[in-house]
């Protein structure tokens, strides 16, 4: 009976990921424990939010892949007006536009992205016939951008350049050629004078704490 449910629970789950999984979240609550000076609330509050992700990684593992491809495009769409209307009407909280008031409740449409790009873009390249052609991946590149732009434009740095990262995965696994690679890879750094340039003062600090934190002891960024 045991077996059963188990195997009802987890049958869409590879047990050596879930064991890494889990470790993982094991030890992370180890290591808060003694960071927070033992503190069994903080653990608590963590384990809490463990248990609705898990809770959540499980009925997304339970959703049928056809369900996925059917909800990639108006995820897709949805997410774009919603960061246009960020864009037009978003809430302007320390210096950034990145919520959306809804007037019961505000939302912020580029973690919605984060997954509805990766859908969009796999949902593209699965509905082209054959390898793709070097227009599709023209066109997989204006999805993925568009996006990040906007998302860049609020400003959101972090959350850009992990949608940014996200997308060009899915353009690498859908065949991407090496030779473009290596185009792309010299171009962004030809360009990146350009693009320091063009972020804000926090931006260019937090980047340069990331490569020297003697800059940063008391970890301000």
């Amino acid at each position: 009976m045991i077996s059963k449910i188990f195997h009802f629970l987890f049958k869409h789950f590879d047990s050596f990921l879930m064991a890494c999984l889990f470790f993982a979240l094991l030890l992370s609550l180890f290591v808060l424990y003694s960071a927070s000076g033992q503190d069994f609330s903080r653990i608590y509050a963590q384990g809490v939010n463990v248990a609705v992700a898990l809770g959540a990684m499980w009925l997304a593992a339970n959703i049928s892949p056809l369900n996925l491809e059917r909800a990639a495009r108006p995820l897709y769409i949805l997410g774009l007006l919603l960061l246009i209307g960020v864009a037009l009407f978003g809430t302007i909280s320390h210096g950034a536009r990145r919520w959306l008031n809804l007037g019961f409740m505000q939302i912020q449409p580029s973690e919605l992205m984060r997954i509805a790009v990766p859908m969009m873009l796999a949902w593209y390249f699965a509905s082209r016939e054959g390898k793709p052609s070097a227009s599709n991946f023209v066109v997989g590149s204006v999805l993925l951008a568009i996006p990040v732009a906007l998302i860049m434009k609020q400003p959101d740095l972090g959350t850009s350049l992990l949608i940014a990262s996200s997308g060009f995965y899915v353009l690498f696994l859908a065949g991407l050629s090496w030779r473009f690679l290596l185009i792309a890879s010299a171009s962004l750094l030809a360009l990146m004078p350009v693009f320091w340039s063009l972020l804000h003062e926090y931006q260019r600090k937090r980047i340069e704490i990331l490569f020297d934190p003697t800059q940063d002891p008391l970890g301000a960024g």
